[in-house]
This record gives structure tokens, sequence and C-alpha cells, in this order.
């Protein structure tokens, strides 16, 4: 059976191309459309096949796609927090969790639709939510059910979703650095194209704005959530001399690690001369010298909760109104944090 990436590829265009073609609810060139039409009639398409698989039975699974782009994905406790929640949810409630790959960002879109469409899973759980690839639009123009672990573009409305409040969480971390006597505050984020660094960034200038503090664009680099992302923010930083900051935020805390190791090569003191905290709590936390404040999201706790709302959804199927939840995040404080110098 033919599948959109094999339309795709025929017509000449990108996998969600084909997908707006065969929703009807996207504004397409008519010479596109064509194209597109064109090569599915002759590969024997069927644009109906997640319809078609979501009705005809139920396997008693739900999917998750992971967009395993960077060697370091998997070094980051953000993944394994992840499935403890999706497993601990899933099992007690007699479903599996399928776990497909992916090797582009778009591509997330293209598996996920060959895992809806080939009746391998009855929805689907995404945690890709970036602002340069709209999966959750190709979607909802395909009906699949689905629960987003993060916030989806405003314009979604209707969308279930469970996230952190990565704006008002990063602006209470870096006020508390505020309230410790800190004016040059860093922050590392990770990849500028997923929305929760976009996200935290809106958080830090909002409570360095709101102490009346400049921010320096020196001061704002992004680590892209590896380790080494956040020893080469530091290393630019420490640079700037008399205007390095005197304390960090990172946005995970494998960043935070890397910062650490930067400063301890360059004999910079913490948290005497600088303080460093990191974001999700991971085991490695506890386990750097010195330790690790960090603020702790409760990524397994998220994916449950979204696992559950998705299998609620499955096992009714009624149109239920969109659930859209906050949970709270906690500021864990250890020796890596302190005063500003004098």
């Amino acid at each position: 059976m033919a599948t959109i990436r094999d339309v795709a590829a025929k017509a000449g265009v990108n996998p969600s191309t084909v997908s707006r073609v065969f929703s009807g609810k996207a504004k397409i060139s008519s010479r596109t459309q064509q194209r597109v039409l064109q090569a599915a009639a002759e590969l024997e398409f069927q644009p109906n096949a997640i319809a078609q698989s979501l009705s005809a039975r139920r396997t008693h699974t739900i999917a998750i796609v992971v967009p395993h782009i960077y060697d370091g994905y998997f070094d980051d406790s953000f993944f394994p927090q992840i499935m403890r929640g999706l497993l601990q949810a899933t099992y007690a409630r007699k479903f599996r969790i399928l776990v497909g790959g992916s090797n582009s960002h778009a591509d997330v879109i293209t598996q996920t639709f060959q895992i809806l469409g080939s009746r391998q899973a009855d929805g689907i759980v995404v945690v890709s939510n970036r602002l340069d690839v709209d999966t959750v639009g190709a979607l909802v123009a395909q009906g699949a059910p689905f629960v987003l672990v993060g916030k989806p573009p405003s314009h979604y409305t209707a969308i279930s979703w469970v996230d952190a409040d990565n704006e008002v969480e990063t602006a209470r971390v870096v006020t508390y650095l505020i309230r410790q006597g800190h004016r040059r505050i860093a922050f590392v984020g990770g990849d500028p194209d997923v929305a929760v660094t976009s996200e935290r960034l809106c958080g830090y200038h909002q409570a360095m704005a709101a102490a009346n503090l400049l921010t320096c664009a020196e001061w704002i680099n992004y680590g892209f959530f590896a380790e080494v992302g956040g020893y080469k923010a530091a290393e630019r930083m420490v640079a700037l001399g008399e205007n390095a900051p005197t304390a960090y935020y990172a946005a995970n805390d494998l960043m935070a690690v890397g910062i650490l190791s930067a400063l301890r090569e360059r004999a910079i003191a913490v948290p005497e001369q600088v303080s460093v905290i990191g974001t999700n709590d991971s085991a490695e936390a506890t386990h750097v010298m010195p330790a690790l404040t960090t603020l702790r999201v409760p990524y397994a706790e998220m994916a449950a909760m979204a696992a559950n709302l998705l299998i609620d959804t499955i096992l009714t199927a009624d149109l239920q109104p969109p659930v859209q939840r906050f949970v709270k995040c906690q500021l864990i404080e250890r020796h890596s944090s302190g005063r500003a110098p004098l």
C-alpha cells in the first residue's frame, strides 16, 4: 500500500503538503494539487487510510514518534521521564506504547501518519512542539486522536495539551536570582526553534524588565540541550570580562553541567563568584560538584496525564471539549546558587 511519503516523493513535494491536499482545509495552488492527485492516482494511494483504520478497530496501542536528530538526544533526562509516565499510564489502562523514530523534525509528520494509517496505533502523544514544523496542524487536518505535551501555537484553541507554564516558571527562577543580588544574569536556552525555548526566553525578559534590569544580547545563548552547548555558552560569556554574568539559568541540567565545567576550568568558584541553575532535576544534578540548583519539571506526570487524556478520547469515541492543563514546577535549592559577589 502506498504511503504519504511515496506520494510526496513522486509529486516532488513535502509529505505535509500531501496531507494538506487531501484534508481540503488548506490553500494549495491548483498546480500542486493536480501534481499530488495525479501521483496519488498512479500509486493507488488511499487518502482516508487513517480515518478508516481508526474507525475499523482498536489496537489498544498509543504511539509516540521521537525525532532523534542528534546524538545527544537520549543523554537528556527529558525522554526517559516522558517514557516512564507513558508506560505507567498505559500499563494501568491495559494499553501499549509504540515508539517510532524520525530522521528530521518534518519526518515526524510522515512517521505519525504511517503508524496511524497502517493501523498500528489508535492515537498519538506528540512531544515535537516546534515553531518551524506544523505537526499539530497536520494532525488536526487528518482528524487523528492526539494529545500534546507542550502548548500548541496560540491559533489552535481546540487542542488537548499538558504543559508547565514555562514563561511563569522561568520568570520565577530569574526573580530568585535577582533577589540574591544578581544583576547580570545569563539565559542559556535549548533549540531556538522549539516552542519551550521561546516561552522560557519570554519569562527571562519579563523578570528582568520587572526588576528594571537591562539585558545584554551577549548574555543570551543557545546550547541545544547539550552539555557541550552549555560549555561553549559559558566560554563565550566569561570572555566578556567585567560584563560577564554573575548567574546563569540553563534550560536543562545537561547545559548547566557544561557551564559548571567551563567555570571550573577557569578557576571561577561556584557559587561564591557565579551562580548556576539548571532545569529538570535530572539524576546528574545531585552528582556534580557543587550539587546543582534546578527547576524540577514533572515530565513523567505530564506524559502520564497526556496518555490518560488520549486513552479517554479513544475509548469514548465522543467529541469531548479539549483539556488544557498546567502542572506545577518546583525550584530545588542545592549548592550551585547563592548571593551575588560584592
